[in-house]
């Protein structure tokens, strides 16, 4: 059989990413271009009509190189949800995972959700970046969209709209949606956020209209689902203990478990993954983009420059510690409001390198969090893999290895959310017999970080420091006007 192509579509907070990848592994061609967010407040939003003209660009470009993909597939971030009407115009930006402003829907959402016995099996937990609260607060505070809105879709439902046409929802999205007495309840229209179609599944070939215009075959468009839930599918994950740390401007861990979770304490769940193996899930709010902060505020630097300063230090019991939640915290606080703090400063333990360093460690101990979140679950990490923008960082890399204390494997290819786009792409058209011979086909190992145990112990001190400063802030997180309700 002679080798398939795959056009990946990766839609990310920063750049949309096109790549086309074929059944041997081997990267035939990419492209990617920067996108623009307004951030302001409790906003943050993108344009879909940015988005409209880079996906043009994108396919002129694949175009001109006279690539032929057999397939295509499509990743955006979780959210991103833009409002159209009947006739497709977008009513409204798209708005983003870190958007806080449908915030004080949650509460709402939560009440219905647990008087419906059996609505939520996988212990889901209402939060910003979710389709209800989105749906409520356009309904009650924008009446004019409101009328007019015909499709609620995310960011990753709307480019699967612009290339073929079709209104879908993906299949872990369609999680947060519970069931339909939920929806009932709520007052919420039946098909506003597309129709559900599984993973691997078709929706239909690319529009006549954009192969007319850019010279590309009808290549049928899979559906996948969001960026990080497809990273997990082209990770090659298959065991129970097996976990994947996807660092890009969010971290997302997830391992696998042979069963669903039930915490009662509601920090960590679990969605279903494979036959019989569900993803025991924990997620930050913020990773790489409080690097960027860092650097840029704080060090005003390169990352050579501070990874060179940090390389100079060593862990210290007596340490800065710093709790990133520059954009809040997800896992396991789910408090939108929650802020970062840079604590224990000293005359002594505090120079510019051992910042830097409580900035890499901070990253490093809001992921032991959710592991230990997890574990109070009774669900283990045998081993892990690291994967995303920030596993490009040897520092960062060991940094997290001695915190947590296991062995780190990185592929050659961090892009794995790209991997796991032409995986289930190629699923499809039979390309492999089944998603481990695919990730074996598409990811090679490139290093292991082998933990120090002895800055492990350090870290195991200065963790329960980074707890209790957590729980002793917060109290103060609380939105401005607010106070006392």
């Amino acid at each position: 059989m002679n080798a398939l192509s795959f056009l990946a579509i990766d839609l990310g907070t920063q750049s949309l990413r096109f790549s086309v990848i074929d059944s041997t592994g081997g990267r035939l061609w990419e492209w990617s271009a920067p996108v623009e967010s307004f951030i302001k407040g409790d906003i943050f939003e993108q344009s879909s009509q940015q988005w409209a003209a880079l996906l043009d660009e994108g396919l002129y470009k694949a175009g001109r190189e006279g690539l032929r993909p057999d397939a295509i597939a499509v990743a955006a971030p979780l959210a991103g949800y833009v409002a159209l009407s009947q006739d497709g115009q977008a009513l409204t930006p798209a708005a983003m995972y870190p958007d806080k402003r449908s915030s004080s829907y949650l509460g709402q959402v939560e009440e219905i959700v647990a008087g419906h016995s059996g609505a939520n099996p996988y212990g889901l937990r209402a939060y910003i970046p979710d389709p209800l609260p989105h749906y409520l607060r356009i309904r009650d505070q924008s009446p004019e969209v409101f009328a007019r809105m015909r499709h609620l879709l995310d960011a990753t439902g709307w480019i699967n709209w612009y290339l073929t046409g079709c209104h879908t929802l993906n299949y872990y999205t369609a999680l947060r949606l519970y069931d339909n007495a939920v929806r009932e309840t709520l007052g919420v229209r039946d098909g506003v956020f597309g129709d559900l179609v599984g993973i691997g599944a078709i929706i239909g070939p690319l529009g006549a209209d954009l192969c007319e215009r850019y010279r590309l075959p009808p290549a049928p468009v899979v559906a996948a689902t969001f960026d990080s839930k497809t990273a997990y599918i082209g990770s090659g994950i298959k065991d129970p203990g097996d976990a994947l740390d996807l660092s890009g401007t969010v971290t997302s861990f997830g391992v696998l478990s042979t069963t669903p979770l039930s915490d009662s304490k509601r920090r960590v769940y679990s969605v279903p993954f494979s036959s019989g193996a569900f993803l025991a899930r924990g997620s930050t709010a913020s990773s790489g983009g409080t690097l960027e902060w860092a650097r840029k505020e704080l060090f005003s630097d390169s990352f050579e420059v501070i990874d060179e300063e940090i390389s100079k230090t060593q862990a210290r019991i007596d340490s800065p510690i710093f709790l990133p939640y520059l954009a809040g915290e997800r896992t396991p606080l789910w408090n939108p409001y929650a802020r970062g703090a840079m604590l224990g400063l000293s005359l002594d333990a505090s120079s510019r390198g051992m910042m830097a360093r409580a900035v890499y460690e901070g990253l490093a101990y809001s992921l032991l969090h959710i592991i230990r979140s997890l574990k109070d679950q009774q669900v283990e990490v045998n081993r892990a893999i690291v994967a995303g923008g920030l596993a490009r960082n040897d520092v960062l890399c060991q940094i997290k290895a001695n915190v947590l204390g296991l062995p780190l494997t990185r592929f050659q290819d961090n892009e794995l959310t790209t991997i796991g786009l032409c995986v289930i792409a190629g699923l499809a058209l039979g390309a492999w017999p089944d998603r481990a011979a695919a990730a074996r086909a598409c990811s090679t190992s490139d290093r292991i970080f082998t933990p120090e145990m002895s800055e492990h112990e350090i870290h195991c001190v200065n963790f329960r420091r980074y707890l209790e400063f957590a729980s002793a802030l917060e109290p103060t997180f609380i939105p401005q006007g607010r106070e006392g309700v």
